[in-house]
């Protein structure tokens, strides 16, 4: 069943078309990354489903339509965590803008004390608690952001180029935890990012392009559209094309983006 449905978007900016007639259904417990190169749709996309942007067009979140009176509704179940976090600030502490929403909901204060913990913890930032965001560096306000959206137990979770600022290694194992997240809560995953690497735990990887979706499918398959991608200036990962070569040469049977599992698979 979608969880997220679009119908025949439609929006302008300075009188040119960035959607025309898009379509995009989005079904429950998926994670979709949605990758394309600046200039694509993608921030567009992320800021009209939040609200932030008018649209012509008959968008469903939850089966609600997406309009201003249904706002408050939907928002309470859908965590947007942007690339400039900063924007969206609004406390003197990490730990207050942590509770924020929380507060503004009227739930328990120990409710909201044990989540805090919890979530501090499990992305490693109980050390920024009495922080002020603002003071922060990219990457930490980036986590700081995300926790923010954990904090609501959202049924959807978008992220736009959220983990950029993120140290590699540090992303890496917020992608994991996020796919645990995906998995056992059932939890929507939207990614819209440039960056394919990425999308190594998406279920559906779709390559958008002038406000129009070019290729759209499983992992696998969709590498195999790597010169399309390249020629609408997609980077395509090392460890992709170090996989095709070696599966020409008969080394390996498939592609894959980790490379530890690449280097695992050359072991065997």
């Amino acid at each position: 069943m979608a969880i997220l449905e679009i119908k025949n978007l439609s929006f302008r900016y300075k009188n040119k078309f960035i959607f025309d007639s898009f379509n995009l259904d989005i079904e429950r417990g998926n994670w979709v990354t949605i990758a394309g190169p600046n200039g694509s749709g993608k921030t567009t996309l992320v800021k009209i489903l939040a609200g932030l942007e008018k649209s012509y067009s008959d968008i469903k979140i939850f089966n609600k339509p997406l309009k201003k009176k249904k706002l408050y509704d939907i928002r309470k179940e859908v965590g947007f965590v942007f690339d400039t976090p900063e924007n969206f600030f609004a406390c003197e502490t990490v730990e207050d803008e942590l509770a924020f929403s929380l507060e503004n909901m009227a739930v328990n204060p120990k409710t909201i004390k044990k989540k805090i913990t919890e979530i501090s913890k499990t992305l490693k930032i109980e050390n920024l608690l009495k922080e002020n965001p603002y003071n922060l560096s990219g990457g930490e306000q980036q986590k700081v952001a995300l926790a923010c959206a954990l904090m609501l137990e959202p049924r959807i979770l978008v992220l736009d180029e959220s983990l950029l600022m993120i140290d590699i290694n540090e992303r890496d194992e917020i992608l994991k935890l996020l796919k645990e997240y995906n998995k056992k809560k059932r939890v929507t995953i939207l990614s819209f990012t440039h960056n394919l690497e990425e999308a190594i735990y998406s279920d559906r990887l779709i390559i958008l392009n002038d406000g129009k979706i070019i290729i759209d499918g499983a992992f696998p398959f969709v590498f195999t559209e790597e010169r399309i991608m390249r020629k609408i200036g997609l980077e395509v990962p090392f460890s992709i094309e170090l996989s095709q070569k070696l599966k020409v040469f008969g080394l390996i049977d498939g592609l894959e983006l980790d490379l530890e599992r690449l280097v695992t698979k050359l072991w065997k």
